[in-house]
């Protein structure tokens, strides 16, 4: 289920996710772009569900959208974008 209490912009999302990139894999924030693959982070599988936590988590606390990355959705995108427009989609953009 998703609530949306003026949920965040697009922008918002992905800076979001490029924080909790940079803080999980320890690197730059400025180093995480739209493009930018899971690849390119060499990011597993693991790594990408603690990124998935700390988002949902970050956009509940600062938004209250109670937003859910489903695992298996998470296993099958490749790129950054790809979660920012699945939040967007379950966050009613």
């Amino acid at each position: 289920m998703i609530i949306r209490h003026g949920g965040p912009a697009s922008t918002d999302i992905l800076t979001v996710f490029r924080e909790a990139v940079a803080l999980v894999c320890e690197i730059d924030p400025g180093s995480v772009s739209a493009t930018t693959t899971f690849e390119q982070l060499r990011a597993d599988s693991l790594v990408l569900v603690s990124v998935a936590d700390v988002v949902e988590q970050t956009l509940h606390d600062r938004d209250g959208c109670e937003l859910h990355i489903d695992d298996d959705a998470l296993a099958r995108m490749r790129s950054v974008s790809d979660v920012v427009d699945y939040a967007n989609a379950r966050i009613g953009r």
